[in-house]
């Protein structure tokens, strides 16, 4: 019992000497640690590598080309003076694609991609920072939770320790003392479950920080609402959530583009200027031309492709649409819940302050036999479980305002 008793004073003790952490730094600790963020950077960086591919596709290219052959003479030719049996050239080539089906198209397109996957990382961040409220707040709850049930056993002790006294003197019951101590081992079981919560806690913040959990500041007066409603569901149209799912539209009309590309024809444009070379145009230096393809016939592969493309960008239209919903409606619940919240505050508020004062006239009416010893047990328990829910729940409402907060796309 004394271990038990010793642990839980050395966490809260460890907890006062740590530095205070503030949500701000927490966010920024998990911003530089986890690894969904920096994949997030990865992603951005390899569709900016696909863009610059594309944008190659339209390029001219230049290369060197050069060849040898060698040729086995024939017996009919005889000894002509215009028969070569060794035949080269080495010249410099320049092909300038002029008409690529689609291959505009599909520039904009990855252009399009690189600023989807810099929404998808924006978003990325904001639903860390709403996991990293969570954990701090939580965390919190689990400090303040296991302080409170500290209380409670310290309480419960002292009123063990003066019915020993009155017990030993005559003055109170034997059974009195047995229910004082039967709820001493009730603290410290209560005690044990808070310390096993804040372990849980402390690991959950410290996965996302990766910082050793430390004490959290007081909070303070919960902050009021400073919009209405309507004004916190127009600024849900700005989230980067919201703006990926949008984009994802205009990535899919993209592709419908690309896709028509496979009707049109290819038209590019080859010159070449000799170094060096054999045979009868061995004095001309340079030559160019053109070169077309025309698709007539594809398999149906693709008209396909095009209806493909069309279903994808439906596809991407209804999931905007659904993710455009439900953040509206989580934005009205939260907002609800918080309204709902800051006033059972006000009415645990008071009744955490009855409950204290209860219990403080029932331990004094107990000194004169007016109450009995079961009436301040249960006033203690009343009064640090009205303490504990008041706790919880105005911590809760910095939790659910900062909630809110992020629901509008508002970092720290």
């Amino acid at each position: 019992m004394k271990y038990r008793l010793t642990l839980s004073l050395f966490l809260m003790s460890s907890m006062a000497s740590a530095a205070p952490m503030t949500l701000k730094d927490s966010f920024e600790a998990a911003r530089k640690n986890m690894e969904t963020l920096k994949r997030a950077d990865a992603t951005v960086a390899r569709n900016e590598e696909t863009e610059n591919r594309a944008k190659a596709t339209i390029l001219p290219n230049i290369s060197g080309v050069g060849s040898y052959t060698r040729i086995d003479p024939p017996t009919a030719a005889g000894n002509s003076p215009f028969l070569l049996t060794k035949q080269y050239s080495a010249a410099l080539r320049l092909t300038q694609p002029i008409i690529r089906g689609g291959s505009i198209s599909a520039y904009q397109m990855a252009k399009e991609n690189v600023l989807l996957a810099k929404f998808q990382k924006e978003a990325s961040e904001l639903n860390l920072y709403q996991l990293v409220i969570n954990s701090y707040y939580n965390l919190h709850i689990a400090q303040v939770d296991v302080q409170n049930l500290q209380e409670f056993l310290k309480l419960t002790k002292d009123r063990v320790r003066e019915l020993r006294e009155r017990t030993a003197i005559g003055r109170s019951r034997k059974g009195e003392l047995v229910e004082a101590e039967a709820q001493e081992k009730s603290a410290e079981s209560q005690l044990q479950a808070g310390l096993i919560s804040l372990k849980q806690a402390e690991a959950t913040f410290e996965f996302y920080t990766r910082m050793s959990p430390g004490e959290i500041p007081s909070l303070g007066n919960v902050p009021k609402l400073q919009m209405s409603s309507q004004e916190y569901l127009n600024k849900v149209k700005t989230r980067p959530d919201i703006m990926a799912v949008n984009q994802q539209v205009r990535v899919a009309d993209r592709q419908i583009e690309v896709s028509r590309g496979g009707h049109f024809p290819s038209l590019d444009l080859t010159s070449n200027y000799y170094f060096d070379r054999t045979g009868v145009l061995a004095s001309s230096e340079w030559d160019v031309g053109l070169a077309v393809v025309v698709p007539l016939y594809q398999g149906g592969g693709v008209s396909a492709a095009v209806r493909e493309a069309v279903e994808s960008k439906r596809i991407a239209e209804l999931t905007s649409s659904e993710t455009t919903r439900a953040a509206e409606r989580d934005m009205m619940i939260s907002y609800q819940n918080l309204s709902q919240l800051m006033v059972q505050l006000e009415a645990v508020k008071g009744a955490y302050s009855k409950a204290e004062e209860a219990y403080k006239l029932n331990k004094r009416d107990y000194q004169y036999g007016l109450v009995t010893n079961l009436d301040v047990l249960q006033s203690l328990n009343y009064f640090i479980e009205s303490k504990r829910t008041y706790n919880t729940l105005s911590i809760m409402a910095h939790m659910n305002y900062k909630n809110l907060e992020a629901l509008t796309g508002v970092l720290p």
